[in-house]
């Protein structure tokens, strides 16, 4: 069941969390409801970019070595569909990964925001709205300036 858990990282995916509960590592926020995995959200995403070809860190470095972005790196797991966006460093346990999702953001105070997405779904993170939306662009810039680049050789 673990390495189908990574299945659920797709374009239907809204976030990705650390949680400890249960034996879980890992909270899966999708479209379709909330899953919980025994696979940490590091292996999650790195198996899902194992499905398009690449690692997890292979992605990550050809964003930063093509848009200049060395911190808080957005991440495209299948560059002409979807990726997500670290809230905090990627390597901090309390990092949220929100997949490229029109959502609006409620900033409530002391660097927590709430996110909510279209469907209504809304979580709690503890982030700033200046910070989300930031990379929210980077990511979708990310994703955009890929598509270009495939599609102009």
């Amino acid at each position: 069941m673990k390495k189908k858990d990574s299945n659920l990282i797709n374009r239907r995916a809204l976030a990705l969390e650390s949680v400890f509960t249960n034996g879980n590592k890992s909270k899966i926020i999708t479209t379709h409801g909330i899953h919980y995995s025994k696979m940490s959200v590091l292996d999650l995403l790195n198996s899902a970019c194992m499905r398009y070809a690449s690692t997890l860190e292979g992605r990550m470095r050809a964003i930063k070595e093509i848009m200049n972005y060395y911190h808080k790196t957005p991440v495209l797991i299948n560059p002409n569909e979807f990726g997500a966006f670290p809230t905090l460093s990627y390597k901090d346990v309390e990092c949220v990964w929100i997949f490229n999702h029109h959502f609006y953001v409620n900033e409530l105070g002391n660097g927590i925001s709430q996110i909510v997405f279209d469907n209504g779904i809304h979580m709690t993170v503890n982030v700033s709205k200046n910070v989300l939306l930031k990379q929210q662009q980077r990511l979708h810039t990310a994703l955009s300036i890929i598509s270009k680049i495939e599609h102009s050789e």
